[in-house]
């Protein structure tokens, strides 16, 4: 009698009981539940596994480049030639470099420019080097300012700084002026007072003198055809360097550079516009160091040494230098009415100049009052009685109302000294490096500022009696000059922490 057929509520019961209990292993160790199409279960790990599906093997297709070289291969060269024609022109159309609309991935402003005779303008393929426009619109100027650079790279960074002088105002449309130009227009204004120094006070003719002689022998020769907006600080610095091999001193080359730096500084002066330059290329150069000819000084010793050698008619003059701290101007412009020796002071109101006369000092700290040694009192005595001279006479100077020659001074003292060196090789009382040595009037105030500050007057004191604008002028230049002192300062340390030390 055949089985029943199973009823519905059996088929799931048995499901249900598959699925709750553990798989059974037969006698071979084969999973005892028949595997689906797509997963089996294995008995000993109960894991999931992917089942192997057998699938047709894909066919792998030629990659472009390769296609392209069978079908290139299989043309004919004028085919190959009108093929890479229709790519170039494809390229043309669909590159962003080359699309001078500004397409996708391409900054806006910039666009190349391409030769006359290249083949893109025949619907070929660019066979040029092509040069990089940039533009930015200047709101004040109402126009757009252009500029063309060989890099891409140079257009996106120079477009970048002038959008960035665009947002804060200060773009303006560069002027053609030459540096030529400038400097002749600044030469001009300067002297009819329109342009002032940092004080706000009038070029001295001198300082004139030395910008006009710096632009006509190295700058306007060098960079006078240049437009001035267009001058960079690696030009300046290039001619750093050629001036230097050309055995130009270091502080000429500064005193130069100076020069540049005052055009460039009321370049809005001379062109009557606000803010013209936006790059002023003197700044940040690299400028080589003074060479310090001008920095020595004589010790006491040296100095009493050296006013001794001399005539008994410049021991004076040579003396104010040394002792009061004189310019070379400030001595020939004295009057004896400056002259305050029953005090002890000296009032120096005026300076020289070799074409002007008389001038206003180097600044407003230049009218000043100094001190006067003893030794410099009793020379001044002596030197106003043997001459004669009063009132609005000239102190020094081989006729009255006359300044002294400078070149007759210098040549004076140096054979005296020379005399005088002489005699203490012979005698080789002292040391070679303690021996007097030629000092010129400049010189002379190093010494006068480095004793005074050696001598324990206080540096404001000092700066006053220089007549410079700043204590750290004072500082900064004589500070160095005279070394030594380490022993006073050592014993005022000592004593200072013998009053401070506290009893056991």
């Amino acid at each position: 009698m055949p089985a029943p057929a199973p009823s519905g509520r059996d088929l799931r019961l048995s499901r249900v009981a598959r699925k709750s209990s553990p798989p059974t292993r037969d006698a071979v160790g084969d999973c005892s539940v028949r595997p689906t199409p797509r997963f089996a279960r294995c008995g000993d790990c109960f894991r999931r596994r992917q089942a192997p599906r057998p699938h047709a093997r894909k066919r792998r297709r030629p990659k472009p480049r390769t296609a392209l070289d069978r079908i290139v291969a299989a043309l004919e060269p004028d085919e190959v030639d009108a093929l890479s024609r229709e790519i170039a022109a494809i390229e043309a159309v669909l590159s962003p470099a080359t699309d001078r609309r500004g397409g996708p991935g391409e900054s806006p402003g910039i666009e190349p420019r391409h030769r006359k005779r290249c083949r893109l303008n025949l619907g070929a393929a660019c066979d040029c080097t092509p040069s990089w426009a940039a533009w930015v619109y200047s709101r004040a100027d109402r126009k757009k300012l252009r500029k063309t650079f060989p890099t891409r790279r140079e257009a996106e960074g120079w477009r970048r700084r002038m959008l960035d002088y665009a947002d804060q105002g200060r773009l303006r449309e560069p002027t053609q002026m030459t540096l030529a130009a400038a400097g002749k227009r600044w030469l001009e204004m300067a002297q009819a007072g329109e342009i002032t120094n940092r004080s706000g006070r009038r070029y001295k003719p001198s300082a004139l003198r030395n910008v006009e002689q710096d632009l006509r022998l190295r700058l306007v020769p060098d960079l006078g055809a240049h437009r001035v907006a267009e001058i960079t600080r690696s030009d300046l610095q290039r001619r750093v360097g050629a001036w230097l091999a050309q055995g130009l001193s270091p502080s000429k080359v500064r005193a130069t550079v100076n020069a540049a730096r005052v055009v460039f500084r009321d370049f809005d002066l001379i062109t009557g516009t606000d803010n013209p330059l936006i790059n002023d290329p003197t700044r940040g150069l690299r400028l080589p160091r003074s060479d310090g000819k001008r920095d020595r000084i004589a010790s006491p010793d040296e100095a009493r040494r050296l006013i001794a050698a001399l005539e008994a008619g410049d021991r004076a003059l040579w003396t104010a230098a040394m002792d009061a701290g004189l310019r070379h101007g400030e001595l020939k412009a004295l009057r004896c009415e400056d002259l305050d020796l029953g005090h002890d002071r000296i009032h120096i109101r005026r300076g020289w100049d070799q074409y002007e006369g008389e001038i206003e000092p180097k600044s407003e700290s230049g009218k000043r009052t100094t001190c006067v040694s003893a030794r410099l009192k009793q020379l001044l005595l002596e030197h106003l009685e043997r001459t004669g001279r009063s009132g609005r006479d000239r102190v020094f100077g081989d006729i009255i109302g006359d300044p002294f020659v400078s070149t007759s001074v210098n040549t004076r003292a140096r054979r005296a000294w020379e005399v005088a060196r002489a005699r203490e090789d012979e005698e080789a009382a002292l040391p070679e490096e303690e021996r007097i040595r030629p000092i010129g009037l400049h010189e002379c105030r190093h010494t006068a500022v480095s004793q005074m500050l050696d001598a324990g007057i206080s540096i404001d004191k000092v700066s006053k009696f220089m007549g410079h604008a700043s204590i750290t002028i004072t500082i900064d230049r004589y500070g160095h000059l005279l070394p030594g002192g380490e022993a006073e300062a050592a014993a005022l340390l000592d004593a200072y922490h013998e009053r401070k030390r506290r009893p056991n």
